[in-house]
Parts: structure tokens; sequence; C-alpha cells
């Protein structure tokens, strides 16, 4: 059987090789979101099948997850995994959102609190959807409050330097900060976050 490359050749020869090299290449950009989309989803920061546990955060601080999205797309739900519900959550005060790589916050989602009580996949909803027309980095953001907050799904829990590595608390991939929220605010100041080692799974679509 003959082999068909997943991306279409250039062609040998092409003197306007230009286009079509870019072309190739935006794809091989597109091949993580490509993964998501199978899942009906737009991108995700890593597959969320090998190698999944689960842990608490801190109850009323902020934790963002960096996710890149590389094409104008309008996203209209954040998704991240519970393995094993909290206790005692505060409601009003448990959400999800997304910010842009300059803290600004997007769009947020409805109170989780009575999502958030059960474990499994959480695709949630923003209350209005987000035209992304800056391909880039982007943040999924997570806000619990409760006496013992659920515990997210992530991959690793090294430490902050290696999840983080070539990163600073401005770009990091995954962060702690603000504290004592009780809400996701309005914008966060980048640079003042902490890196962290909780490699938590986060996704838009």
């Amino acid at each position: 059987m003959a082999y068909t490359p997943y991306f279409p050749a250039i062609p040998i020869g092409s003197l306007a090789w230009g286009t079509p090299l870019n072309t190739a290449l935006a794809n091989l950009d597109r091949v993580q979101e490509s993964k998501a989309a199978d899942q009906g989803l737009i991108t995700w920061n890593f597959s969320p099948g090998p190698n999944m546990v689960a842990t608490a955060l801190t109850s009323g601080t902020v934790n963002m997850v960096k996710v890149w999205i590389r094409q104008p797309v309008t996203v209209s739900t954040v998704a991240v995994g519970i393995g094993t519900v909290g206790a005692a959550l505060v409601a009003g005060q448990n959400f999800a959102g997304l910010y842009d790589a300059g803290g600004n916050r997007l769009g947020q989602t409805a109170d989780q609190t009575a999502n958030w009580g059960t474990i499994g996949g959480k695709n949630m909803a923003l209350t209005a959807p987000v035209v992304i027309t800056t391909p880039g980095a982007y943040y999924v953001a997570i806000l619990s409050n409760a006496g013992t907050t659920p515990a997210f799904a992530r991959g690793s829990a090294l430490t902050p330097t290696i999840v983080n590595i070539n990163l600073t608390a401005t770009d990091g991939a995954w962060t702690t900060g603000p504290a004592a929220q009780t809400t996701l605010p309005a914008s966060i100041t980048m640079a003042s976050r902490t890196l962290t080692g909780n490699a938590i799974w986060a996704a838009v679509g």
C-alpha cells in the first residue's frame, strides 16, 4: 500500500515554495489542536490520558494553566478534570475562566460549586463566548473556595522549575496567585504569580 503523508508534500523543484512551506509549518503547529479536536476541544496543554492523578488546591488562590491557541477561534468552554470531590465548597466562590497573556480576564464561567461536587471531566460554558483573533498563549484560571477544595487532574507534581523550565512567573505554564480571592479578578499582574509544580490539566473548547 502506498504511503500517503499526513500533510501535503511540497512539490520538488517548485520555485514558489514559500506558501506551501508556511502552510506545512502551520499544519505542524496544529497537530496538538487536532488531537484535542478528536475529543471535541480546541486545544489542551497535554493529552489527559497518561499518568493522571489529582491534587487539591489552596482555597482562595487562583491557579493558572497555559494553553496555546494557534489560530483565530471562538472559545465557548474551558475544561478541567476533578478526581476527588472537595468538602464544604462555598457557594458563589468557585469559578473557572480564560485570561490573555497580559493577565486580562476574557471570560469566566458561572459559579461551579454544584458542578465541582462530583468527579469527572468538567467542560464548563463561559458566560459569553470569547473571540480569539490573535494566536498565542492563553491561560485557563481555576479558583475554588472550600474547606477542602476538589482535587484537580494533573500530570506531574515535580519542582516548579522542572515543569516550568526556562519560564518565569510572567510566562509560566503552571502558576498560582493571587491569593485570598472570592471571584476571578478582572486582571492579574502576571509577574506577581508564583510558579507551581502541579501540572494541572486544562483545555478550551
